[in-house]
């Protein structure tokens, strides 16, 4: 018993004594800490986060998240265009779907610092940034105004025998979404009536739709996930056909943009391109929700024996469908345009429109031999350079129309509002500064032919592309 029993103080004095250590290094860490502390350093003890530093954090985290606002023309090129790109701070209905989002936003009374000025500013920026066309698409056009010229190396721009046009529709359920009044879907079927109605009697045309049943709940995403359906050719156009096919169509499910892809590439399988140009159109609202993927499907159809001339259309598309639907473009070595009501979408598919009068006239021995000149008119270019102003001037108001709503209302004052002023009119004067550039290059440009814009615009734009 007495032996047990000084090994058992032999071991509580031990234990004993390791407590004092560790104590005492605690003690010599905490008095080091403090004897290299400074006046000047910001470096706070740890411990835990004070109640009023947890209310700042909330406070400054809705404008925490935006992406850097962008400086370089590539940069302003490639950022997406923002939520209310469309909307109008001056129009009293825009306005205050604008203010509610505003709403959202941290007051700011001039004493937070730079930091957070910059974090409110790209907030702003990511709400109301244009949709500035890159000066690489002009190649594009150059290709469809020059269709059938022996300058143009690309194979897909040549005459061929026979003329395929294939419409892919999103009609999954965030197609109901309204568009001043219309449904995307209503805007979509009136704009595909109208074009495939102006294509050559010889032409042929089919349309495919993707997501058009089930629900866009989870127990439906198989079902609409499969829901792919060719409801219209190939065939040349009959409008009767063509009206009861459209009204049939209802937007319902989720979004299959890869597999239309991968069944587009089989439509077509029977018109190789040494015979046949073809030419689709994928028209959607959103990013693919059908866990496919859209950018390899694309590039499989670029390698693919149909070679076709791919035109993307993102249809009043958030940040992240912009984004893919870029590098699907991209990846079938195609377009890509954003559009945003009813004009937007005829003009887009009147890219094909202007082919297919060529291709008819080249059918019917009437198109002569002017196949090799001027290609573009002043007027191409004064649009081209003017839609970049427009679209500065409306990003301005919308930016300064909610400055002054924000300080009239003293949610941002003093210091900030003076910053973030500044920042509006040097982001201004930037994006008016590049248009000017951009513009004297267009003129400089206006005699060349083809191959000669086409190299100049290489040359000095091809840092826009990734």
């Amino acid at each position: 018993m007495v032996n047990k029993y000084k090994s058992s103080v032999s071991f509580i004095a031990i234990l004993l004594a390791i407590l004092i250590v560790v104590a005492g290094c605690k003690e010599e860490q905490k008095d080091f800490k403090s004897t290299n502390t400074t006046s000047n350093s910001v470096e706070e003890p740890e411990e835990e986060s004070k109640p009023s530093d947890k209310k700042e954090s909330v406070k400054y985290e809705v404008i925490s998240y935006s992406p850097v606002a962008p400086e370089k023309m590539e940069d302003i090129i490639n950022y997406p265009a923002g939520p209310f790109v469309n909307n109008l701070f001056r129009e009293e209905e825009d306005k205050i779907e604008i203010v509610k989002e505003l709403e959202k936003l941290p007051s700011l009374n001039g004493t937070e610092g730079e930091e957070v000025y910059e974090a409110y500013w790209n907030t702003l920026v990511q709400m109301f940034a244009g949709d500035y066309k890159d000066p690489n698409q002009l190649i594009e056009m150059l290709k469809i105004k020059s269709f059938g010229s022996p300058e143009i190396d690309d194979p897909r721009y040549q005459f061929k025998e026979n003329l395929n046009v294939e419409i892919l529709l999103d009609a999954s359920g965030s197609m109901k979404a309204q568009v001043n009044g219309k449904s995307k879907m209503e805007l979509a079927k009136e704009a595909i009536s109208k074009f495939t109605e102006s294509l050559p009697s010889d032409a042929k045309i089919a349309l495919r739709v993707y997501g058009h049943k089930g629900t866009g709940s989870d127990k439906d995403k198989e079902l609409s996930c499969k829901a792919n359906e060719r409801v219209f050719g190939f065939s040349n156009y009959d409008k009767d056909k063509m009206s009861s096919t459209l009204k049939n169509i209802e937007p319902k499910g989720w979004t299959p943009v890869a597999n239309s892809l991968q069944k587009a590439s089989e439509d077509l399988s029977m018109y190789p391109a040494d015979q046949n140009t073809n030419i689709i159109y994928l028209v959607s609202d959103g990013i693919e929700t059908c866990d496919g993927d859209p950018i390899t499907a694309a590039k499989e159809l670029k390698e693919s024996n149909v070679k076709p001339i791919v035109n993307v259309i993102g249809f009043d598309v958030d940040a992240a469908g912009q984004k893919q639907l870029k590098e699907v473009a991209k990846s079938a070595d195609g377009s890509y345009a954003n559009v945003y009501n009813l004009d937007g979408l005829t003009n887009e598919f009147d890219r094909a429109k202007e082919i297919a009068e060529k291709w008819e006239s080249w059918r019917t021995k009437a198109l002569g031999d002017n196949l090799t000149r001027k290609v573009l008119n002043t007027s191409d270019i004064f649009q081209f350079a003017a839609d970049w102003g427009s679209t500065n001037l409306e990003e301005t108001n919308n930016l300064r129309g909610s400055l002054l709503y924000l300080k009239k209302n003293e949610r941002v004052t003093g210091e900030a509002f003076n910053y973030l002023n500044e920042k509006v009119d040097e982001r201004r004067e930037n994006i008016l500064d590049m248009k000017k550039v951009f513009e004297e290059d267009m003129h400089n440009l206006n005699e060349a032919n083809f191959e000669g814009m086409n190299q100049i615009i290489n040359e000095k734009y091809n840092n826009n592309k990734e």
